[in-house]
């Protein structure tokens, strides 16, 4: 990144009260939970996965099928 962008990223992350760490984790999730209800092969990668109990990856992952089920049980 170059030296400018990356002074402009922290800017923006202190006025924020975030690390541009939690910024860029918070921007990679977002990304994330849309390619996993828009793209299948990533879906299916996804819910074939096991992850720890209580873990962010198992609870997005009941969510997910939570919401496949409810669409799928949902009148035509």
């Amino acid at each position: 990144m170059q030296d400018h962008c990356h002074a402009l990223l922290k800017s923006v992350c202190a006025l924020k009260g975030v690390t541009v760490s939690e910024y860029v984790y918070e921007l990679v999730a977002v990304e994330f939970r849309r390619l996993i209800k828009e793209d299948n092969q990533v879906q299916t990668m996804f819910l074939n996965g096991t992850y720890k109990e209580g873990s962010k990856a198992y609870v997005l992952k009941q969510s997910l099928i939570e919401e496949l089920n409810s669409t799928n049980d949902s009148p035509a």
